[in-house]
């Protein structure tokens, strides 16, 4: 996800979320963008929507 964010000159920081419950290898992270690219953030990490009209059925 950090590779994707610099890709668009998006600055990021990993934050440590400590110990916690986590049943995982390593410990659980974050990955902070700034405010004013939260918006652009979530739009390049989320899934692609696809068009119900464009299905092979």
């Amino acid at each position: 996800m950090e590779q994707v964010l610099a890709a668009h000159d998006i600055p990021t920081r990993i934050i440590d979320l400590g110990l916690g419950s986590y049943l995982g290898a390593g410990s659980p992270a974050a990955l902070q963008v700034r405010s004013c690219d939260r918006l652009t953030a979530l739009l390049l990490l989320s899934p692609v929507e696809e068009d119900p009209g464009d299905s092979l059925e």
